[in-house]
């Protein structure tokens, strides 16, 4: 295939790619489903992969001119190149990592692990899309082990008509789970408390001292990494994300993680 046309081709992709990245990055961002440092994230390189396919022959003819003229502008595309490699390499790991902890099992135990739910906003008195997703996941893996407690874990904020904890709680008496086999954590209004807060009916109601978290399948990593901070050994079961949702939650984790790791 002639080079031009191959260009030409890659070209089309990658603004097209990054045009509906865009659109849907900004949507959410507008409406306020996912209004995150991982929006404005996507939001932002979209807007370089467009103007980069755009006008890419016009900016590697510019590269190559800086390159050849050497000095402090080819010094400053070098520190920009081992930035990039930096990045992409760190953004590799952790994605490894989120894949590897997505669905993991628990440290061995003599009791069944505790099941966590992590909430997430309810909208209009009834789970998120994300919340759904994560109570369904603990749906199934109670119907799979049903010697298993579960406790739902997540506090109320102010633009919602009850606790995340009562909404997972609700749900999942609706699908037939036992409310024996239920606790309720409302207090909490971060992951760390959730682990926390969580960790304490655990060892008040006498319920072993593992557990398998459950959060979408890109939360899971740090999820587990705050709980082991705390003490608590634990596996993980990770829920499904609608795909438009993936990008935007996907960048911020990236985020989230670093942080963890940092502070």
């Amino acid at each position: 295939m002639n080079h031009n046309v191959l260009q030409i081709i890659i070209r089309i992709i990658l603004v097209v790619a990054a045009i509906l990245l865009l659109i849907d990055c900004s949507l959410l961002f507008m409406t306020g489903a996912s209004r995150n440092i991982g929006s404005l994230t996507a939001i932002i390189l979209s807007l370089i992969a467009i103007a980069y396919g755009l006008f890419m022959p016009r900016i590697h003819h510019r590269i190559a001119e800086i390159w050849k003229h050497g000095g402090g502008g080819k010094k400053t595309l070098t520190m920009m190149a081992v930035l990039a490699i930096v990045v992409l390499l760190t953004v590799a790991v952790e994605t490894v990592f989120m894949c590897a902890y997505s669905n993991r099992q628990a440290p061995a135990s003599d009791r069944e692990p505790v099941v966590i739910v992590l909430g997430c906003q309810v909208r209009n008195g009834a789970p998120s899309l994300l919340l759904q997703a994560r109570i369904d996941a603990a749906y199934e893996y109670l119907t799979e082990h049903p010697k298993a407690y579960c406790i739902a874990s997540g506090g109320q904020g102010p633009d919602e008509a009850f606790s995340e904890a009562k909404c997972i709680y609700d749900e999942l008496i609706k699908k037939g789970i036992d409310a024996s086999r239920l606790y309720m954590e409302d207090r909490s209004t971060s992951t760390r408390e959730n682990m926390l807060f969580s960790k304490e009916i655990m060892e008040k109601e006498n319920l072993g001292d593992t557990a398998i978290i459950v959060t979408n399948a890109w939360h899971e990593l740090r999820a587990q990494m705050i709980a082991s901070d705390l003490g608590l050994a634990c596996g993980g079961k990770g829920a499904s994300t609608a795909w438009w949702l993936l990008p935007s939650y996907y960048l911020r984790e990236l985020y989230g993680i670093i942080y963890q790791i940092v502070m």
